[in-house]
């Protein structure tokens, strides 16, 4: 956890153990070992050459017990224990929540523990991660499970008092409402409202609210606030919003059903990509 983290601290508080026993701990393994694993740093600590070789082969026994567990355990009929599920705030309290009730029905020993993360996310840490493509880790197997595109919604409220815009450049003259102001990730790219429209030397549009949240976006443009670019999954559809500059629109992003390659055998982890793609519930 330490070397994931790359601070003693964070590491401590995710394991619920105290910094200072954590820091023992590790000086413990390293004077048994007699080399030192991490390099201390002003803000943290990251791991040296040894410590990187001691914490790929430690990943890798670790998981390649898990999935002998799991495997030895399982019955074809009759999945049970312990499912670990991340995936991003929106999409798991929009999609994944909903689509699991019949699951809960059908397989009652399994018990489900969903993780939400805006960024970041690291599958080692879970049975199954829903995220977009990971690129460059041939140790995981990624499935495609759909895809979605960000377009541009404002409430009727909204329009009928600041009016519709008809060009990309009437942008100019709303209230734009932005994922954490000019974003970019390689996951996803969400500020077509700051620069849709506008020519090379013009500089970006301003926000008028910026949220970290899309559920938050999505209840400010509800609240008549703004223009905000959202996926267009079904629940944003629904919702009443409007789709302004229909001609407007961000690329595919498809999202993946992911895990250890080490597990591809899991009958539990087949079984349950096998439901999402039943289930008929679409983002």
């Amino acid at each position: 956890m330490a070397a994931r983290e790359g601070n003693i601290t964070k590491a401590a508080r995710k394991l619920n153990v105290t910094q200072p026993s954590l820091s023992e701990l590790i000086s413990d393994l390293e004077y048994n070992l007699k080399v030192q694993l991490f390099e201390r740093l002003p803000r943290g600590v990251r791991l040296t050459p040894q410590g990187e070789r001691l914490y790929l082969y430690a990943r890798k026994v670790v998981e390649e017990h898990e999935a002998f567990e799991e495997s030895f355990y399982e019955k074809e009929d009759n999945i049970r224990g312990e499912l670990k599920i991340i995936t991003y705030p929106f999409v798991g309290a929009e999609w994944l929540i909903p689509s699991l009730n019949k699951f809960i029905k059908n397989y009652p020993a399994v018990d489900i523990k969903i993780h939400l993360e805006p960024e970041n996310i690291n599958p080692a840490e879970a049975d199954i991660t829903l995220a977009t493509y990971i690129p460059h880790q041939p140790h995981l197997i990624q499935k495609p499970l759909f895809s979605a595109r960000t377009h541009l919604f404002a409430s009727k409220d909204y329009l009928k008092r600041y009016g519709i815009p008809q060009t990309p450049e009437d942008l100019d003259n709303h209230r734009l409402i932005t994922y954490r102001g000019n974003y970019y990730s390689t996951d996803r790219s969400i500020n077509l409202l700051l620069h849709t429209g506008l020519k090379a030397n013009e500089p970006l549009r301003k926000s008028k609210l910026e949220i970290d949240s899309l559920n938050g976006m999505m209840n400010a443009a509800l609240q008549g606030y703004g223009i905000v670019e959202l996926p267009n999954y079904q629940v944003v559809l629904n919702s009443g919003l409007e789709i302004v500059l229909p001609n407007i629109y961000g690329e595919d992003i498809m999202l993946y059903y992911i895990f250890l390659a080490n597990r591809k055998n899991s009958k539990k982890l087949n079984k349950v990509y096998e439901y999402f793609l039943k289930s008929g519930i679409k983002l």
